[in-house]
């Protein structure tokens, strides 16, 4: 019984886990990683940088004004329809000042380098997108 009572305390004890992007530029990228390999477009939206997300809408909205098919409902719908699950990705910061960072991803693709913001508090991945 006491063994119980103290599980049962260190599992009501146990902090909640913290916003995607506050602990760091690398654990972003690698939960914007995870979150596409989940199929979680919620979650890796939010993992976005606010630029990245107007400019992934902006690219929405022309998309449906020369479609027939209306294209894509929004940025997040273009961005993540098509997203392939893959294995967890490596990331490690390669540089960093208070308000960004690069970080190195090596994948099945190869290396790759994403350019990290701090907004809000919160790191968030900033991609160029095609215009």
């Amino acid at each position: 019984m006491k063994r119980l009572l103290a599980i049962l305390v260190l599992v009501a004890c146990t902090p909640p886990q913290p916003p995607p992007g506050s602990a760091g530029p690398a654990e972003a990228v690698q939960d914007f990683a995870a979150a596409l390999q989940k199929g979680d477009a919620a979650s890796a939206w939010s993992l976005l940088s606010s630029r990245t997300q107007k400019e992934a809408d902006a690219a929405a909205a022309r998309a449906r004004a020369f479609a027939a098919d209306a294209g894509p409902a929004s940025g997040r719908a273009m961005l993540f329809a098509s997203a392939l699950p893959g294995r967890p990705v490596e990331a490690r910061v390669v540089s960093q000042t208070a308000d960004s960072a690069e970080v190195q991803v090596a994948d099945d693709a190869g290396v790759k380098l994403y350019r990290v913001v701090r907004e809000g508090g919160r790191w968030r991945v900033d991609l160029d997108l095609p215009h």
